[in-house]
């Protein structure tokens, strides 16, 4: 009787909730068909009058300082994600001609041993009017000619994709390195093989590289009649062209567009055994990449586990600190607590005194002992910029890091455990603790353990000791 008045009581006070986001919904798609009337009507006109391409467009080679300051850090981030996989960078391009009123900044980047090719864009209207775009998309070219890519634009595409081009389009994968393992795995499936020359002739032309790819695809589409060449070694839309761009543009189909992208990218993905899902979540969440421990390697305390987790932090982000360890526990056969996942959780910090600028990334690598592997997370990564060079002064006289440091010192799971578990036993009185987790961090500067448990009545209890000492402290 509680249950059904409680959820009676939610209805109703959610009722007011829901009629809003309903009534919105209703005037949102009232609204849509004369809005959508109205943009064709304007939109397919001036698009037919205004908007010409190039045949070959011109991809400007830039150095690195030309770059603004939001486009190097985007295009940075990308090449710094990418690193640890092998990618190499080729060069920094600007476009004008490819959207009207828009510049593009990209970064070529290349896996030669795979053949795989990226492209790091950070878009910009000159008006300012629109929303900055960025995003990154892998290409691999197969002998057949065939060319997949994978990316995660957020606006669909105007046209369809020419008959040579399959596209996979995933706006809710924003790491560049889990974007990049889908496309790995998913031409790992595929039977063609792939074409290495793309990729090597990336290192050399990068530039050509990249105009003889739009080339490919413009005259694909003029064959297709979505598209007319024009005088000057241009071309243009015709009538079915615009009228399909800009119907795919316009509010509110343009984000139904792109939903269904997405959806049918996913549904293509899990025919060949991939989920996307699981690189859709927070970047500590998404694993990116996974090792094999050697065989009969046995893992029971930090200091054991972090002699194979700390070459891989530094391979990740080579400054990168450790700043913390949560150990997920279970209980051995004999019923004693045993260590089942560690997570040791890293961060780095790199600074651009040139643009005042100081990124920080943080990143966890995971040590299941159980199943024997390793995993390292998707980055986070946030980044300040100072306005001035007092500003500046002020930003980097204090480090945002905070290193745990671990060495023989250390009063390791062993000894800790077996305290806690007394300690713990004594405040639960007649219920039974269960120990669910210990973490090891620091707390003023200095390094204690947090151990977790929960009774039979599923109430939680902890107890703090001094990671040197082994001691309870009082405050726990």
């Amino acid at each position: 009787m509680r249950h059904l008045l409680f959820s009676l009581l939610r209805k109703i006070v959610l009722l007011p909730s829901y009629v809003l986001v309903l009534s919105i919904r209703l005037i949102k798609w009232l609204i849509a068909p004369p809005a959508l009337l109205f943009q064709l009507s304007l939109g397919v006109p001036l698009t037919l009058l205004r908007v010409r391409q190039p045949l070959r467009p011109r991809f400007v080679p830039i150095a690195e300082s030309e770059l603004p300051d939001a486009a190097w850090i985007a295009l940075t981030e990308a090449a710094e994600a990418l690193a640890a996989e092998g990618f190499a960078q080729y060069g920094d391009f600007r476009c004008d001609e490819l959207i009207q009123g828009a510049i593009l900044w990209l970064r070529v980047l290349g896996q030669p041993e795979q053949g795989i090719g990226a492209m790091a864009v950070h878009l910009e209207f000159k008006a300012g009017a629109r929303p900055i775009r960025q995003f990154i998309e892998f290409s691999t070219e197969f002998s057949d000619g065939r060319v997949l890519t994978t990316s995660n634009l957020e606006l669909p595409y105007s046209l369809p994709a020419p008959a040579y081009l399959a596209r996979v389009q995933l706006k809710d994968v924003t790491d560049p390195r889990a974007l990049y393992v889908l496309h790995r795995d998913l031409v790992a499936t595929l039977p063609q093989a792939v074409n290495l020359d793309k990729v090597e002739r990336a290192a050399r032309d990068p530039a050509g590289l990249l105009a003889d790819s739009h080339t490919r695809e413009i005259r694909s589409l003029t064959e297709q009649g979505w598209l007319r060449l024009d005088a000057g070694d241009r071309v243009r839309l015709r009538p079915w062209g615009a009228l399909i761009g800009v119907w795919r543009q316009a509010w509110p189909l343009a984000s139904l567009y792109l939903r269904a992208a997405d959806r049918r990218s996913r549904r293509m993905l899990a025919e060949h055994g991939l989920d996307a899902s699981a690189f859709t979540d927070g970047a500590i969440a998404i694993q990116v990449a996974r090792w094999p421990l050697p065989a009969a390697t046995s893992i029971n305390t930090v200091l054991a586990g972090y002699e194979y987790v700390r070459p891989l932090a530094r391979q990740n982000v080579p400054h990168a600190v450790l700043e913390g360890v949560v150990v997920e526990l279970d209980r051995d056969p004999a019923g004693a607590p045993a260590p089942r996942e560690f997570r040791y959780s890293f961060r780095g910090c790199a600074d651009q005194p040139q643009r005042r600028i100081r990124r920080i990334q943080g990143f966890d690598v995971l040590l299941d002992s159980v199943a024997g592997t390793l995993a390292v997370t998707a980055m986070e990564r946030e980044f300040e910029q100072a306005a001035d060079a007092t500003e500046w002064a002020e930003l980097i006289a204090a480090s945002p890091l905070a290193p745990l440091r671990l060495g023989p010192w250390l009063r390791d799971l062993d000894s800790v455990l077996p305290v806690a578990q007394t300690a713990l036993a004594a405040r639960a009185g007649a219920d039974r603790p269960v120990l669910d987790s210990a973490s090891l961090y620091l707390d003023d500067e200095a390094p204690r353990w947090q151990v977790v448990a929960w009774t039979d009545k599923d109430t939680p209890l902890s107890v703090a000791l001094n990671a040197r000492s082994g001691a309870i402290l009082k405050d726990s």
